[in-house]
């Protein structure tokens, strides 16, 4: 598609005001606390389309942690003497405890943890109309992939609306400062380098009813501003979501010619004997590469435990056994593709590998049509593994090594951030609300990097196509 160029070259400080001053235009009343430094309060909190009633006590309201570090404590961690190939489970929990410390007591409002503080992500407050998945007032909460009827239990006969939460440590907080607190307010993913121990830690929530999912039951439970159901197309109201996914991503230093993550993934066992919540957590599995080589049982329908797997440890106990009377014990009826680590809301082609290894950004800053674009993902059928394309099993199952760095794919070239979906999500969500001003400013990077003034024009993208959204499958 063509784009319109303006005659004039206007100042990049011009330009660079502009987007300042629609970030500060998006940012809803009270989305930073009184007081707080003005780094602190740059990002909107939450989608100001969707803003609490009036009168709602600030407390109540969800604040986003954003002011980042500039450098992190020389810490020892629980994780760094187990080995986590002989003793998956033992290093999931250990990474669990660390991530729960502190934010249980808070109820998981992370920057008033007394023990450490934690960080969110930029920018996922507003993803754009067309997909209304942007953070809602109450937790921060994003709209995640849907379960579809039957995917959790075998008593789900409707679909799943699930939300989420994600937040990183004082590692990842330098990280996510790095990318977004620039001095020309753009993110700048080559800087998306995680410093090991990094940690990053998810909830996700979901409205599947007890009735239909036994082992939700005595969990933990928020209320969200979300939709009325998965059609996404009508006002946002409060719903009673339950925790059903716990996820945790750690930079271990001992994978730093790799991939250089460890991903695991629990769900949430109602009918566990643990004295708490967090006690009743169980690991469905830990993963840290994809095993590209293996295309053994890759188009197995179901649940099972891939023998042929390296680089993936499954969690068999909860592996669902046909037949069986689980009452209100969990159970998992997927995995991911070829029997890959996933959690219970993850697509069944995929993995936890696969999907993060795709966080990148489109390369070229001075083409303003696809600035901001992701790489894609693997968007494939998601209720039938059976066809899943096996010429398209090498670019999304080859590894991927971590950093920022330049990778291919179709053809373009896409700036990694590292595994991290969140800064990927953000970066697409800036430039798409960029995008949908009249006459967006656009900078070339090579103009950033020389100073050069003129490398910025206003283009009219108000006719492009939206950005694609950060999405895991079709179905």
């Amino acid at each position: 598609m063509k784009t319109a160029l303006t005659v004039a070259v206007i100042a990049l400080t011009c330009a660079l005001g502009a987007a300042v001053s629609q970030e500060r235009t998006a940012a809803p009343a009270g989305a930073a606390p009184a007081g707080a430094a003005a780094s602190a309060a740059r990002f909107p909190s939450y989608d100001p389309r969707y803003p609490p009633p009036p009168g709602t006590p600030p407390a109540q309201v969800f604040r986003l942690s954003q002011d980042f570090p500039k450098t992190y404590a020389a810490d020892t961690f629980p994780w760094e003497k187990i080995d986590f190939k002989a003793f998956p489970n033992e290093y999931l929990r250990s990474v669990l405890n660390y991530c729960l410390e502190g934010n249980v007591d808070v109820d998981f409002r992370v920057q008033d943890n007394p023990v450490r503080k934690w960080y969110h992500a930029p920018w996922l407050h507003d993803d754009g109309a067309q997909f209304g998945g942007g953070r809602e007032w109450r937790r921060g909460m994003t709209r995640e992939r849907m379960s579809r009827p039957f995917e959790l239990h075998t008593k789900q006969t409707g679909r799943g609306q699930n939300w989420a939460v994600g937040f990183y440590n004082d590692r990842g907080g330098v990280g996510l400062g790095k990318v977004w607190l620039t001095a020309d307010g753009r993110p700048d993913p080559s800087k998306s380098t995680f410093p090991p121990n990094t940690v990053a830690c998810k909830l996700l929530f979901t409205d599947a009813p007890v009735e239909q999912v036994p082992y939700l039951r005595n969990g933990k439970v928020w209320t969200a501003n979300i939709y009325p159901d998965t059609n996404y197309d009508k006002p946002r109201v409060d719903r009673e979501m339950r925790l059903l996914q716990l996820d945790v991503a750690v930079k271990d230093p001992r994978l730093a010619r790799s991939t250089g993550w460890v991903f695991g993934t629990f769900v949430y066992d109602g009918g566990s004997p643990g004295k708490t919540v967090w006690d009743r957590m169980s690991p469905v599995g830990l993963s840290w590469g994809d095993d590209q080589a293996v295309r053994t049982d890759a188009q197995r329908n179901g649940v099972f435990v891939n023998t042929a797997l390296t680089q993936t440890r499954i969690n068999s106990f909860l592996v669902e056994q046909p037949g069986w009377d689980y009452g209100d014990r969990a159970y998992v009826r997927h995995h991911g593709l070829g029997g890959r680590v996933n959690g219970p809301i993850d697509s069944p082609v995929s993995s936890c590998v696969s999907c993060h290894g795709r966080a990148g950004t489109f390369a070229n800053a001075a083409d303003p049509v696809n600035r901001g674009r992701p790489m894609a993902m693997a968007v494939f059928s998601a209720s039938k593994p059976s066809e899943y394309p096996m010429d398209k099993f090498d670019e999304f199952f080859k590894p991927i090594p971590d950093g920022a760095h330049v990778e291919t794919q179709d053809g373009s070239q896409f700036m990694t951030t590292d595994y991290s979906l969140q800064v990927t999500g953000g970066i697409r969500n800036y430039y798409q609300n960029l995008r949908s001003q009249p006459v967006a400013p656009v900078a070339a990077e090579a103009g950033r990097a020389t100073r050069n003034l003129k490398a910025t024009v206003p283009v009219d993208l108000s006719n492009a196509p939206a950005l694609p959204r950060v999405d895991r499958d079709a179905d």
